[in-house]
């Protein structure tokens, strides 16, 4: 045997196999969900925004990233471009920095750690079973290295969790008001991270002595809490709403119907998280025994070998064992391994009290106990790594020889991307951009202005977020058009021809399809409007006292104390709105017909996307819709917003209401809104069936 001066740097190479693991392993590009999610709020803080997203929260790993695209921007800016167009131009580049951050990061972590409970006990052993805790679950270690998301956050803030536990074990003076603050700092972070970490909150509850100190914990976990979404405060309504629907619904993701869970699903999915990490299982059920039987010995007031503090250890730590699979099993997915990282790794300092409650020595067991985690680890995950591996390597060969093949024979054809369900720059920028509130949108529509997608949830073509028709389409840019990565299966093929979308498939590979438009089907198949003007303005000519302005049908327009001369799409005047104007504008249009079509479009000037068309009902909740998205410009930088909406049978003979929000009070200007009924003669026939 190695002597403690050479063995000790054995705790070297697990943390080494991590970082070889983590840097080496091919990810699949353009991953949208939840990778671009992350990126396109880190974006936002590094460009001094605050985050659109809430959902996990994830802000710790929003300023991770942000930090990382600063450094990464500071070191490859060779264009000396703004931060914000460097990114969405190389989003790829910034992705590997984010994620080799990561990495790197659990890297000195997992180092730490080892050398840490070294320290501590003095057992090799002992450091090495904290460190192989990391590799029980090749499904989490898929997600740590190959994701922009919390999980890898996760990961980090529980070595750092499982560290101060040991230390206060360790310390004499176990009553220093520090261990509240420490404990409160990293719950926060934990929490700020995703709430899946809340079950570890009960090991302090446990350990920290006196109502008094555990109220101040709570007090101090919601500080720190705040501290580390302080990039989502804004969002917190919207956080609290859907924490809220999680909890009230027996569904994933807040869905499903009322109810805490649904015990026809939640069973066998306890079942099958602990079939799927079998050690945790064994563990955590060694630990509720164990902490049973010195219950019970305590109770008969028999002889016990546990002492206090190694039993109030353990119980908080079963305590969040039983927790987290609780949690887990009520939103259990394919393979949701990932959602139980805390719990997974605290399996290490769990077996470590276990052994020093029931034996009076280790130096057998413990050694056998890491060999056999070895043993068993190096027969199972190695595969199913490589598996992960080899399909992110394949699917990046497959999206590089299809742009190759675009590049080369469909070089001057329009390209829509399917979204959200495909693999290609622009839908993983759009899926970001939306789970920003659209932070990036200004920044989209100038670097890739001309960029159609068709957005398969809501059954329609964008240009970004703009509603655009497919005939439009094949209008602006001709008749050579190709739509890119979706649909994949017939049925939804079908689905699209039913809708009068003809497609010839020209491409189908593993991960991607690619067809072009058979325009002359297209053609041939597109039934014949007519366009009505209903009312227009051009805010040129108001009521004799001056205070409303008057359509083409002398119909009022809403007030005309936001007319202005400063600038102007046509004539000599235009609306101008800014920090003092939230609503403008408002036109009332009634006589709606079931089955009407009609179109709303107004030129916008500005430097942001904040202030948008909305058409509402009067009557609350029937009718709702808003546009802030541009189609086109024009040479002076006027942008062309355009709405549209059919009558639905709820909306007859209802009134709606068109006008102007400007919700966050910023300067823009709009002129020549126009109202038009499309009359499609196909549409009506229908309608009236």
């Amino acid at each position: 045997m190695f002597s403690n001066k050479y063995w000790r740097y054995s705790l070297l190479v697990l943390p080494l196999l991590f970082l070889w693991g983590g840097l080496s392993i091919h990810i699949a590009k353009y991953g949208n969900d939840p990778n671009y999610v992350y990126l396109a709020n880190s974006i936002a803080i590094a460009n001094g925004e605050s985050v659109g997203y809430h959902d996990h929260p994830g802000t710790t790993v929003m300023q991770i990233g942000a930090v990382s695209i600063a450094v990464k921007h500071w070191f490859s800016n060779s264009s000396d471009e703004k931060i914000v167009t460097h990114v969405l131009k190389e989003p790829l580049l910034f992705m590997d920095a984010i994620q080799h951050v990561l990495v790197v990061m659990n890297f000195l972590i997992l180092l730490f750690l080892g050398f840490f409970v070294l320290k501590k006990t003095n057992s090799v052993w002992t450091a090495l079973l904290f460190q192989i805790t990391g590799f029980l679950s090749a499904n989490t270690l898929d997600h740590i290295w190959t994701k922009v998301e919390p999980e890898p956050v996760l990961f980090f803030i529980t070595c750092i969790y499982v560290i101060t536990i040991l230390y206060f074990y360790f310390s004499e003076n176990k009553n220093k008001f520090q261990y509240v603050i420490v404990f409160s700092l990293i719950i926060g972070a934990g929490l700020a991270t995703k709430a899946t970490f809340l079950p570890l909150i009960a090991l302090p509850l446990i350990i920290i002595p006196s109502t008094k100190r555990k109220l101040i914990f709570i007090a101090g976990v919601i500080i720190s809490f705040v501290l580390f979404t302080i990039p989502a405060i804004p969002e917190y309504k919207h956080m609290y709403y859907w924490f809220r629907d999680l909890t009230n619904h027996t569904g994933k993701y807040g869905q499903g119907e009322k109810g805490f869970i649904d015990i026809s699903t939640y069973l066998p999915n306890m079942l099958e998280l602990l079939k799927n990490n079998p050690v945790f299982g064994i563990v955590t059920g060694l630990g509720i025994l164990t902490v049973a039987l010195c219950f019970f010995l305590k109770v008969h007031k028999k002889n016990e070998r546990a002492n206090t503090w190694d039993l109030k250890i353990l119980a908080g730590l079963i305590a969040a064992n039983i927790m987290g699979v609780l949690v887990v099993s009520k939103h259990y997915i394919v393979h949701p391994d990932h959602y139980l990282i805390p719990e997974l790794l605290l399996t290490g300092i769990t077996i470590f009290f276990i052994l020093r409650i029931l034996l009076k020595s280790h130096k057998i067991v413990l050694p056998a106990i890491v060999i056999g985690l070895a043993v068993f680890l190096a027969f199972t995950q190695p595969q199913k790594l490589k598996y992960a591996d080899y399909g992110y390597k394949i699917t990046n060969e497959e999206l590089d020889s299809t742009e190759l093949m675009l590049e080369r024979d469909y070089a001057e054809y329009t390209k829509i991307y399917y979204y959200p369900n495909s693999l290609n720059k622009y839908s993983a920028l759009k899926f970001g951009d939306v789970y920003s509130k659209n932070r990036l949108l200004p920044y989209l529509k100038n670097l890739y202005p001309n960029t159609y997608l068709y957005n398969h949830n809501h059954g329609m073509f964008q240009n970004w977020n703009a509603k655009v028709s497919l005939e439009n389409i094949v209008e602006f840019n001709g008749n050579k058009i190709l739509l890119i990565g979706g649909p994949k299966d017939k049925n939804a093929l079908n689905e699209l021809e039913n809708k009068g979308i003809p497609l010839n498939e020209i491409y189908k590979g593993r991960v991607q399809v690619i067809y072009e438009l058979d325009t002359l089907r297209l053609l041939n198949t597109t039934s014949v409007k007519d366009t009505e003007v209903v009312d227009s303005c051009d805010f040129e000519t108001t009521t004799k006292d001056g205070r409303l302005f008057l359509g083409t049908n002398g119909k009022p327009f809403g007030n005309a104390s936001t007319r202005t001369e400063e600038v102007f799409k046509s004539g000599k005047h235009a609306v101008k709105v800014d920090s003092h104007t939230e609503f403008a504008i408002e036109y009332f249009l009634d006589g709606l017909k079931n089955g009407e079509i009609y179109e709303v479009t107004i030129w916008r000037k500005t430097d942001n996307n904040s202030a948008r068309l909305v058409v509402g009902s009067v009557e609350p909740d029937l009718f709702y819709d808003a546009q802030n998205d541009y189609l086109t410009t024009d040479e002076n930088g006027w942008e062309f917003l355009r709405l549209e909406f059919r009558v639905t049978p709820e909306m007859e003979n209802k009134t709606l209401k068109i006008y102007i929000w400007n919700k966050d009070k910023k300067q823009a200007y709009f002129d020549d809104l126009t109202i038009r009924r499309i009359s499609d003669k196909q549409d009506f026939d229908t309608a009236a069936k």
